[in-house]
């Protein structure tokens, strides 16, 4: 009997190659492929696959946020990540969604096979790219968030607005600005920037041109601790132009 396999990552061609060749194997039928964070859950809901290959930076709502509510809803349901995150710190955030499984895109397609095989029957997979970064890095201690505060956090790194916020999540304005006031006051930021920072290194969102213009637009200075992020934006932004 074929295992049940869904995709998630923003990228519709990686989901449509990876589904084609998922396909062709005896093994496995690919049930659904979703774009976002959100259309991730909603696919989860109606097909409650054998196994889900998620990435981590997802629009609306992260990888990591998607995997503790799969972890919640459907502990059957085998996880393996599939990310092109090169950061150890983002990595290592993502353990914290305990997932069976994670393997870097910039390895071999047979290493993604094999984590599925083994993922599948039970096991756990971490492939070398992955083990290398994780062999250096420490878990952060971060204050836990609820999981309407690590939306509101992620809305508002993409740039969004409290009343855009509110309309994707179904809530008055008014509520979006409390879970701000409480999200700022938790991780003690006073602004979007900061909040922003704090989500590109907690694996929220990744260091893109929309997240460096929520930077730009505060007019704030960085602190010392954050002039190495700030660099990266703008490494970012430079290979982005080429």
């Amino acid at each position: 009997m074929k295992r049940t396999i869904v995709i998630v990552d923003d990228h519709e061609a990686v989901r449509e190659l990876l589904g084609r060749y998922l396909e062709r194997s005896v093994d496995y039928e690919v049930v659904g492929q979703a774009g976002t964070g959100f259309e991730a859950m909603r696919l989860f809901k109606r097909t409650a696959p054998d196994l889900a290959i998620i990435d981590l930076f997802l629009p609306e709502l992260c990888g990591q946020e998607v995997m503790l509510r799969v972890r919640r809803d459907l502990p059957e349901t085998r996880i393996l990540v599939f990310t092109g995150a090169w950061d150890a710190g983002v990595l290592t955030n993502a353990l914290r969604a305990e997932p069976n499984g994670m393997v870097h895109k910039a390895e071999p397609l047979e290493v993604l096979v094999l984590a599925l095989r083994m993922v599948g029957a039970g096991g756990r997979f971490f492939s070398p790219k992955i083990s290398q970064f994780l062999g250096h890095s420490e878990l952060r201690a971060t204050q836990a968030l609820s999981a309407r505060e690590m939306e509101v956090m992620q809305s508002v790194a993409e740039g969004k607005s409290n009343k855009e916020i509110a309309a994707l999540l179904g809530v008055s304005t008014k509520t979006v600005e409390n879970h701000r006031m409480r999200l700022m006051h938790k991780l003690n930021v006073h602004n979007a920037a900061s909040l922003t920072l704090i989500a590109v290194e907690m694996g929220v969102v990744p260091a893109s041109n929309k997240t460096f213009q929520v930077l730009r637009q505060s007019g704030r200075p960085p602190m010392a601790s954050e002039n190495w992020l700030c660099d990266f934006y703008r490494s970012c932004l430079f290979l982005c132009s080429l």
